[in-house]
């Protein structure tokens, strides 16, 4: 926790700020919209995971215009480089494991929508990050190995909701049959 603190810890105050402004202006929009709270909550669920990517992956490590870009186009080459040649072993598990769970809840979220290009939507999405990440002089490198973990969580996202829902559905069967017997 304290080395996700440490890496993140300076975003989260500008998420907070994001919250408290997206929570109300949203609330009095579905207000006004008449929407029903169930599709309220999965609006902003979803706005506030791509918002919470957003910061984690573009905020900007450090800002120099004359940072290089750092460009990765060829896939796995530094997931292998990572595995086989950090010297601590915790630094490869992190980086797969975090950029595979980034994008777990986008997937998650996005799925309320039925939308049956979801995994393309995630794919999309960190394509644009690492675009973003390229183009801009943040200190940060553009890796496709990124793009196929994000994706890669995206997915697993979508598997979590499907095997969450049959849950519920099979639950709710249980507690309708527990109140008629």
């Amino acid at each position: 926790m304290i080395q996700l603190w440490s890496i993140f810890g300076d975003v989260v105050p500008l998420f907070l700020v994001i919250v408290l402004v997206v929570v109300p202006l949203s609330i009095w929009y579905f207000h006004n919209k008449k929407a029903g709270w169930k599709q309220w909550c999965k609006k902003i669920a979803l706005s506030l995971t791509m918002i919470a990517i957003l910061l984690i992956t573009i905020f900007p490590l450090y800002y120099s215009p004359e940072q290089p870009r750092v460009l990765n186009l060829i896939p796995f080459v530094g997931m292998y480089n990572l595995v086989f040649y950090s010297v601590d072993i915790t630094v490869p598990i992190r980086n797969i494991l975090f950029n595979i769970l980034l994008f777990v809840p986008f997937g998650f979220f996005l799925s309320w929508n039925k939308s049956r290009r979801i995994i393309v939507t995630g794919l999309l999405f960190s394509l644009l990050i690492e675009v973003l990440q390229y183009v801009f002089p943040i200190g940060r490198s553009a890796d496709i190995d990124d793009v196929i973990l994000n994706t890669l969580g995206t997915f697993l996202g979508v598997v979590l909701w499907k095997v969450s829902t049959k849950y519920k559905d099979q639950w709710r069967g249980l507690h309708n049959e527990k109140d008629t017997a």
